[in-house]
C-alpha cells in the first residue's frame, strides 16, 4: 500500500512539473533596428490564441506562453517577425518596406496591410504633413498621390485648397472627394480647422474596389484621415511633445509687377501713341514727374510672419490611451489687413472595459478668424489698386500716408479703408465620434459609432458713417451660418479561416446621416455714428431673411472578401443609398464593386527570379453615384419673394418701391436622379531588389452618364433653364509611382521618387440639342466650352494679329482654323461677336500632374525635396485686360509691351493701332499654365539619442528649417499659374516662405 501511495505522489510532482513546463512566463524587449531605442506599444501575441500584452515604455514585455510556442511580435511601420518563445527574448524589428507591412484603414474601421489591399490606396505619412508653414494641411499633399491634382488659388493665409482624383465626372454637381476622419465622415472645413501635428496618416481611395462601400459620396474619391493615439501598455510613461516654428512669407514671383512701366516710360508712351496730348503729358510731368512709385511695395508687404506652436500629451495604460493636444497657428497675409489666427484642440481616447468590450471617441475642436484686404481679391479691386500709374504716390512730401483720397489716383489708400471698412470672419468648428465595439465571440466586432460635424460662421462687414463713400451715412451687413451632420453607422464584421489557406471576411452595416443648414442674413444702411453699428442702429433700407435647408441619407452595405494562402485575392462590396434630395420613385441607387489581386511572385514558377520581391495584378470594375449637387430641392418647383432694399439712388419704379411680390424662382424635374459613375482600374505593381525600387502602374477608364446639366428652357416660363440628367463624361488615364532606396545603409540614405497622372477627358453627350460634335453650349460670361467630343475648353474669339495695312485687331471668323494664318478678310473679322466665338481647345484641366522628389538622411541630418508640376492647362490671365489694353484703361498703367502698336502700313506689331480697344476677352488672354515649382526644401537635425538621454528628461529633439515655392519655371506671365479656376480674378499669389522650428519630446 505504501509503494502505491509513494507511486501516486511522484506522479503527481511530475505531473506539476511537465505542467510547470508546458506554460511560463516568457519575457523580452523589442527594440528598433533602425536606432537602437525600445519599441513602446508594441504588440506580442501568442500565435494561433487570443493571448497577448504590449510593451511598456522601456519596450519590455512578459506573457504565459506554452513550450514550443510562436510569438508574433508586430509594431505599426515595422517588419511583423514571429520567434519561438524563449525567456530573456530581444527582439529587433526592422522598419517596414515602403509601408508593405505599414496598415491602413479601408471601408468603415477595417484594417489592413497595403500589401493585401486589393483596392488603389496610396498612403500618405505624418511626415510629409507635419512641419509645413500652412494652415491648409491639403496643401501638403500636392504631388504625392499620383492621379490626384491639389491647387491651392491664393496667397491668402485662410485659403483652402481644392482637390480632384482621377479628372472631372461632373460638369454640375460637386468634384470633392469624400473625407473620412477616424472613421465618420467630415467637411474639408473640420480638416482645415485641424491642427498639422495631429495627423497619423492621409490614405487616398482611388479606385472602385476601394470606394464603393462609401457609394452615394465616394465618386471623387475618398480621403480616410487617422488622427494621433495614444498607447496601451504596461506602465508606459506619458510622451509630451512640443513643437514651435515661425515662418516669413514673400512675394514668390514680382516678375508681373515689374513689367509695368515707370513714370518716364508712361509719358512717353502717351506722347508715342498720342493716348494723352502733349499739353497733358507735360503737365502731369511737372506735377508729379518726380514721383515713380511702385504700388507693388505699398499694397503688399515686403514679408510677413506666421507663429505656429503645439503642445501634445499621449500615453496609457494596459486598458486604455489617451491623445491630448492644443494648437495654434497666426499668420499675416501679404496684402494690407490680411490675416488668419486658429486655435485647436484635440483629445482622442480609447479603452477596453472588458475583454470583449471596447469603447472609444475622437473630439476635435477649432476656432479661427480672419481678415482680408480691403480691396478685396479680384481683378477689379485688388488688380486695379496695383495698376496705379507711377508718377501718383500715397504719401505726403514728410513720407506720411495719406489718410483718405490719394491725390490724382483718387482711391482711397489702405490705412483709411482699412479703418473705415471693418471685416470680421470667424468660424467655430466641431467634430467628433464616440463608438463602442463588441467583440462576444472570437473574430467577430460588431461596432455601433454615432458622430457629429459641426460649422457655424460669422461674417461681419461694415461701411463707417465717417467714411467719405459710403452710401447713406455707411451701412452693416451681418450673415450667420450653421451647418450641422449627424452620423449613426452600424457595423458586423467576421473573420474566419479553414485550414490556414482559405481566409474569409464579411462586414454588413446600416448608417444613416442627417445635414441641417441654416443661416441668418441681415443688412442696413444708415448708421448715426462709427461707435455705433449694430444692426438696430440702422435707419435705412433695411433687410432681414433667413434660410434653412436639410437632407438625409439612409444607406445600407455589404462586403465579402476571400484570400487563399494570401496569394489569390477577391472582394465584393454592395450598397444602397437613399436620398432626400432625389424625388420619391428616384432617391434610391444601388452601388457596387468587384476587385481581384494575384500575388504573382508567390507562384512556383516565380522561385527563380531573384530581382523581384513582389509582383502584385489587380484589377476592379464598381460604380458610385453622384448626389452632392447644391441645390437639396432641386427637384422642387419653386416661388420667390423678392424685396426691394437697394441704395437709395437705385433706378426703379418707385410705385413698386419696397414691395413683396410672388415669381417663378425655379423650375424642378421631377424625374431627377443620381448621377451615375462606373470605373475600372487595373494596376500592376512590383517591388525589386529587395524592395528597393518600387513601381506601381495603374490605368483607369471612367464612365459618368446621367450627369445632370442645365439644358436650356423656354424664356415664357421665366426661368431659362433646368436640371437634366443628359450628359455624359468619360475619364481615361494613366498613374504611375515610382520609389527607390538607392543608397540604404545604417548611417546614410538616398530615396527619389516619381509620380506622373495623365488624364484625358472628353464629353461624350450634352442634351439632345447638342448631341453632335461642334454643337457647343458655352457661359457667356466665362467662355468656359462644353462640346460633344472634346473636354472642358474655352470659347472665345481666336486672335488673328494685326492688319498690317490698316492697324486695325482681327479674329478669327468661327469655323475657320487658327493654326492658318491669313490675309484674307473673309475668314477674319474686325470686330468681336457671337460669330467670331469658337472654340480654342485650350483645356480647363491639366491632364499631366505629378511631382519629382528625393530624401538623403547622413545619421541625424536630413533634406527633403519637393517639385511638383502640371501640364497642359490653360488659364485666363484677366489683369492683362487691364494692363495691356490702353485705349479702354489709359487711366492705369501699362506693362511695356504695349509700346509694340502699330503706327504706320506695313507695320508688324504684336498690338494694333492705339485708335482701337479691346472690350471683350479674347485667346490673346488664354496662357499656358504648366509649370513645375519646387515645392518644399526641408533640412532637419535629429540629435543623438545618446547625447539627449543625459539630460534625463528630453526624449527627442528635432530642429529644421523648411523653404517652400522657392522658384517656380513657367511661360505663363501672371502673378501665380497655380489657380483652380478658369481665370485668376486678381487673386493675391501663392507666398515663398522660409521657416525654422523645433520640437522636443519628453
Amino acid at each position: 500500500m505504501m509503494k502505491k501511495l509513494t507511486y501516486l505522489l511522484l506522479c503527481l510532482v511530475m505531473g506539476i512539473g511537465i505542467t510547470n513546463a508546458q506554460t511560463s512566463s516568457v519575457t523580452g524587449t523589442v527594440t528598433s533596428a533602425e536606432d537602437g531605442e525600445p519599441v513602446i506599444g508594441a504588440t506580442v501575441q501568442v500565435k494561433g490564441t487570443n493571448t497577448g500584452t504590449i510593451t511598456d515604455s522601456d519596450g519590455k514585455f512578459s506573457i504565459v506562453a506554452s513550450t514550443g510556442a510562436t510569438l508574433v511580435i508586430s509594431y505599426l511601420g515595422m517588419e511583423t517577425a514571429e520567434l519561438p518563445a524563449r525567456n530573456n527574448m530581444k527582439v529587433v524589428l526592422n522598419t517596414a518596406s515602403q509601408l508593405l507591412d505599414a496598415v491602413v484603414v479601408v471601408g468603415y474601421g477595417s484594417e489592413k496591410k497595403v500589401g493585401t489591399v486589393v483596392g488603389s490606396v496610396a498612403v500618405v505619412d505624418k511626415a510629409v504633413i507635419e512641419n509645413k508653414p500652412t494652415a491648409n494641411v491639403f496643401d501638403a499633399l500636392q504631388g504625392k498621390v499620383a492621379g490626384m491634382q491639389v491647387f491651392t488659388s491664393s496667397g491668402e493665409p485662410s485659403q483652402v485648397s481644392t482637390i480632384k482624383i482621377r479628372g472631372v465626372g461632373s460638369l454640375e454637381a460637386s468634384t470633392a472627394p469624400l473625407y473620412i476622419m477616424d472613421g465618420a465622415p467630415v467637411t474639408s472645413s473640420a480638416v482645415m480647422a485641424m491642427n498639422a501635428s495631429d495627423f497619423e496618416s492621409i490614405s487616398v481611395l482611388k479606385d472602385a474596389s476601394a470606394t464603393s462601400i462609401y457609394g452615394a459620396r465616394a465618386a471623387n474619391g475618398v480621403i480616410v484621415i487617422t488622427t494621433k493615439k495614444g498607447v496601451r501598455g504596461k506602465d508606459i510613461k506619458p510622451t509630451i511633445t512640443l513643437r514651435g516654428q515661425y515662418t516669413s512669407s514673400s512675394m514668390a514671383n514680382t516678375e508681373f509687377f515689374d513689367s509695368l512701366m515707370s513714370t518716364s516710360e508712361l509719358l512717353a508712351f502717351w506722347r508715342k501713341s498720342g493716348l494723352q496730348s502733349e499739353a497733358t503729358a507735360d503737365r502731369i510731368e511737372s506735377t508729379y514727374g518726380h514721383n515713380n512709385t511702385n504700388w507693388r511695395k505699398y499694397y503688399y508687404k515686403d514679408s510677413a510672419p506666421t507663429y505656429e506652436t503645439s503642445l501634445s500629451i499621449s500615453g496609457g495604460n494596459e486598458r486604455l490611451n489617451y491623445f491630448t493636444s492644443v494648437g495654434l497657428f497666426s499668420s499675416e497675409g501679404l496684402a494690407a489687413r490680411s490675416k488668419y489666427d486658429r486655435y485647436t484642440v484635440r483629445a482622442n481616447m480609447s479603452g477596453r472595459l472588458t475583454d470583449w468590450l471596447t469603447f472609444g471617441m475622437n473630439l476635435g475642436g477649432g476656432f479661427d478668424e480672419s481678415e482680408s484686404s480691403p480691396y478685396g481679391t479680384n481683378s477689379t479691386n485688388r488688380g486695379i489698386a496695383v495698376l496705379a500709374q507711377p508718377f501718383y504716390t500715397p504719401y505726403d512730401e514728410n513720407g506720411e500716408e495719406y489718410y483718405g483720397l490719394i491725390p490724382g489716383w483718387n482711391r482711397y489708400s489702405t490705412t483709411y479703408l482699412t479703418d473705415k471698412n471693418p471685416y470680421d470672419n470667424n468660424r467655430i468648428t466641431l467634430n467628433g465620434n464616440a463608438f463602442l465595439e463588441l467583440n462576444p465571440i472570437e473574430n467577430l466586432k460588431i461596432r455601433t459609432q454615432l458622430a457629429t460635424d459641426v460649422y457655424d460662421r460669422r461674417v461681419t462687414q461694415k461701411r463707417l458713417p465717417s467714411y467719405a463713400g459710403a452710401p447713406n451715412n455707411g451701412y452693416i451687413q451681418e450673415d450667420f451660418y450653421r451647418a450641422t451632420t449627424f452620423t449613426f453607422t452600424n457595423t458586423a464584421e467576421y473573420k474566419w479561416k479553414i485550414n490556414s489557406l482559405h481566409n474569409f471576411s464579411v462586414l454588413g452595416g446600416h448608417e444613416w446621416i442627417g445635414y441641417y443648414y441654416s443661416r441668418f442674413y441681415g443688412y442696413g444702411e444708415g448708421l448715426q455714428d462709427d461707435r455705433l453699428t449694430l444692426l438696430s442702429h440702422t435707419t435705412a433700407a433695411q433687410e432681414v431673411s433667413s434660410t434653412k435647408t436639410e437632407y438625409a441619407y439612409l444607406s445600407f452595405f455589404g462586403r465579402a472578401e476571400y484570400n487563399y494562402n494570401n496569394r489569390y485575392f477577391l472582394d465584393f462590396s454592395l450598397r444602397n443609398d437613399q436620398t432626400s434630395r432625389f424625388p420619391k420613385d428616384n432617391r434610391s441607387g444601388m452601388f457596387w464593386s468587384v476587385g481581384a489581386m494575384w500575388k504573382m511572385k508567390e507562384e512556383a514558377f516565380m522561385d527563380g527570379v531573384d530581382f523581384l520581391s513582389h509582383l502584385d495584378i489587380k484589377g476592379s470594375y464598381g460604380t458610385q453615384g453622384i448626389s452632392d449637387i447644391g441645390d437639396n430641392y432641386a427637384y422642387y418647383s419653386l416661388l420667390g419673394t423678392s424685396y426691394e432694399n437697394y441704395y437709395a439712388n437705385a433706378s426703379f419704379n418707385a410705385d413698386y418701391m419696397k414691395s413683396s411680390g410672388w415669381a417663378i424662382s425655379k423650375v424642378g424635374n421631377p424625374y431627377m436622379g443620381w448621377e451615375k459613375q462606373a470605373l475600372f482600374t487595373v494596376a500592376v505593381d512590383a517591388g525589386l531588389f529587395d524592395e528597393r525600387l518600387k513601381v506601381e502602374v495603374e490605368f483607369y477608364n471612367k464612365n459618368n452618364s446621367d450627369v445632370l446639366v442645365a439644358v436650356p428652357y423656354p424664356y415664357t416660363s421665366g426661368v431659362s433653364e433646368v436640371m437634366k440628367n443628359t450628359a455624359k463624361l468619360n475619364n481615361k488615364g494613366i498613374e504611375v509611382s515610382i520609389d527607390a532606396d538607392v543608397v540604404k545603409t545604417s548611417d546614410f540614405n538616398f530615396s527619389p521618387y516619381f509620380r506622373i497622372g495623365y488624364n484625358k477627358q472628353e464629353i461624350t453627350q450634352l442634351f439632345p440639342e447638342a448631341t453632335n460634335d461642334g454643337q457647343y453650349w458655352y457661359m457667356p460670361n466665362y467662355g468656359v466650352y462644353w462640346s460633344v467630343g472634346n473636354p472642358v475648353s474655352f470659347a472665345y474669339p481666336i486672335w488673328a494679329g494685326v492688319n498690317s495695312e490698316t492697324g486695325q485687331p482681327q479674329w478669327y471668323l468661327a469655323g475657320e482654323d487658327p493654326t492658318v494664318p491669313t490675309k484674307d478678310p473673309n475668314r477674319v473679322s474686325t470686330s468681336m461677336s457671337d460669330a467670331t466665338i469658337q472654340n480654342t481647345g485650350k483645356k480647363y484641366y491639366a491632364p499631366v500632374q505629378g511631382s519629382i522628389g528625393f530624401n538623403v538622411g547622413y545619421k541625424g541630418l536630413s533634406l527633403q525635396a519637393d517639385f511638383t508640376y502640371q501640364l497642359g492647362k490653360y488659364l485666363i490671365n484677366n489683369d492683362k485686360y487691364f494692363f495691356e489694353n490702353p485705349q479702354s484703361f489709359n487711366g492705369f498703367n501699362q506693362s511695356r509691351v504695349v509700346n509694340d502698336f502699330w503706327q504706320q502700313p506695313g507695320d508688324q506689331t504684336r498690338f494694333p493701332s492705339t485708335q482701337y480697344q479691346f472690350t471683350q476677352f479674347d485667346s490673346r488672354l488664354i496662357e499656358d499654365a504648366s509649370f513645375m515649382r519646387l515645392k518644399n526644401l526641408t533640412l532637419a537635425y535629429d540629435l543623438p539619442k545618446s547625447l539627449l538621454n543625459k539630460t534625463g528628461i528630453i526624449r527627442g529633439a528635432r530642429i529644421y528649417g523648411v523653404a517652400r515655392n522657392l522658384f517656380t519655371i513657367t511661360n505663363y506671365t501672371g502673378p501665380d499659374p497655380e489657380v483652380d479656376n478658369n481665370l485668376t480674378l486678381g487673386v493675391n499669389p501663392n507666398t515663398k516662405q522660409f521657416s525654422i522650428g523645433v520640437e522636443l519630446t519628453f
